[in-house]
């Protein structure tokens, strides 16, 4: 069954590129017979389209508003707003400071409609209080205010693919005290390069005292979660890491397939996917949770911006599907440029963003393109039907008006063979397309085309 905390649709009105703008999250298709599986929505489209925007109003959907707000930058006017319908519970918030401050929806105010998107999910329902109690007790944590004890059904994290990630001094072993939801939402700054290294050293040292003590089974707790990670990193890079504590200086570093490496000098493929996965496991580990399990097996929310930066591209097929079995009832938004993204994962929904200034109206999700060709992805999802660089294509296109002028009248040799010339010694595939078009032509006309 899908999990219940799950956005289920978004409607955007005068927000960025978007005049109005809905779209549906539907479960993923295996949901009802693969618990095993993160469900994953991947947002596709030219560069202005909107992607960063949706995930920004995604973000705010959780956000306890003690961090700078992304998406309220991009409110247009008077009129913007957002409206979303979350675990069954319908919500909205808008530029208008009485929406801004609202965490319940307000009856009244909402009736009072001004654009077919505002309150569109209303009629919907809301069966729970989720989303209230959510921001109330993160905003408690961030605050350090501890007469209100929490635990949490759910939690929501937003990263994007920089490379973050840098060497910082360690000073001593100690607790980290930041709260796990701090700047959880805010992408760029979800990673905390000081706290990280801080959280890998503690699980270090804690993990040889225990060993030290004989309790193997201690030990084994405090090395889970950067084992998971190394194991990640293994599936999509093909490397063998380790994280080391260094005694003198005091530092943290990564050794990777046996080599020692400081974290700046690490790739930064590497490092971006080190970056956003560490912090999220540290995360997860630090929350107090309603139901006690695996840390990764816990309902979240995850938005990643761009998750193919920096990545080679053999890296962007592996890293969804790694990330969808690493936390198997997570929901996740993703924005990508990259067709290997798309077609690396099974069972996920495409949303394919209009050109900038065409954004109304309902976004379709399509099924992923996993079992499709790269050509076929490249043409569906992207828009790209090209084989060849430009220059290429534009001599294709020539070649053809000169081979469809010939068919008809004969005339044209020459200049028909010189651009076939130009063609064929661009390379090896382009020669043997051009061959067979002009064997082709030959053929039909009885006349002998062919290169010197």
């Amino acid at each position: 069954m899908p999990q219940p905390y799950r956005v289920e649709a978004l409607a955007l009105h005068q927000v960025g590129v978007f005049d109005d703008v809905s779209i549906d999250f539907k479960p993923i298709a295996s949901a009802e017979r693969d618990a095993d599986k993160a469900e994953i929505h991947l947002f596709t489209g030219p560069n202005g389209c909107g992607k960063s925007t949706l995930l920004y109003a995604l973000a705010e959907i959780f956000d306890s508003y003690q961090n700078d707000s992304l998406i309220r930058r991009r409110f247009r006017g008077s009129e913007s707003c957002v409206d979303f319908l979350f675990a069954g519970q319908a919500d909205i918030y808008g530029y208008q400071p009485e929406v801004m401050s609202r965490l319940r929806v307000n009856e009244n105010f909402v009736k009072h409609e001004i654009n077919t998107s505002r309150g569109r999910f209303l009629d919907r329902g809301r069966n729970k209080e989720w989303l209230y109690d959510y921001k109330q007790m993160t905003y408690n944590s961030c605050s350090k205010n501890t007469r209100f004890p929490a635990r949490f059904h759910f939690a929501a994290f937003a990263y994007s693919g920089q490379r973050t990630l840098r060497d910082t001094k360690i000073s001593a072993i100690q607790q980290i005290t930041a709260s796990p939801f701090e700047a959880a939402l805010s992408f760029d700054g979800s990673v905390r390069p000081q706290i990280l290294l801080q959280w890998i050293a503690n699980n270090r040292t804690q993990s040889a005292l225990a060993k030290a003590d004989g309790d193997d089974k201690a030990a084994q707790i405090y090395d889970q979660a950067l084992n998971r990670i190394t194991t990640l990193i293994r599936d999509i890079c093909d490397l063998e890491l380790e994280f080391r504590l260094e005694r003198s200086p005091l530092t943290v570093t990564v050794r990777v397939n046996g080599d020692t490496i400081h974290f700046d000098s690490l790739p930064d493929g590497l490092k971006s996917i080190i970056s956003w996965v560490a912090d999220l496991s540290l995360r997860l580990e630090a929350i107090p949770w309603q139901e006690q399990c695996d840390v990764f097996s816990q309902p979240i929310i995850l938005l990643l911006d761009e998750v193919d930066i920096h990545l080679h591209p053999k890296w962007q097929r592996r890293i969804l599907p790694a990330i969808q079995t690493l936390l198997p009832n997570a929901q996740i938004f993703v924005s990508t440029h990259s067709p290997f993204v798309v077609g690396s994962v099974e069972d996920a929904w495409v949303y394919r963003l209009p050109e900038p200034g065409q954004g109304n109206g309902i976004i379709e999700g399509v099924q992923s393109g996993a079992g499709k060709s790269y050509r076929l992805i490249l043409n569906e999802v992207f828009g790209i039907d090209d084989e060849f660089d430009i220059e290429t294509e534009a001599l294709f296109d020539e070649f053809y008006r000169l081979r469809d002028q010939f068919m008809k009248d004969q005339q044209g040799r020459e200049v028909l063979l010189e651009t076939a010339g130009k063609l064929a010694a661009r390379g090896e595939e382009a020669a043997l397309i051009v061959n067979r078009e002009l064997r082709q032509i030959a053929r039909v006309t009885g006349l002998e085309l062919s290169l010197a």
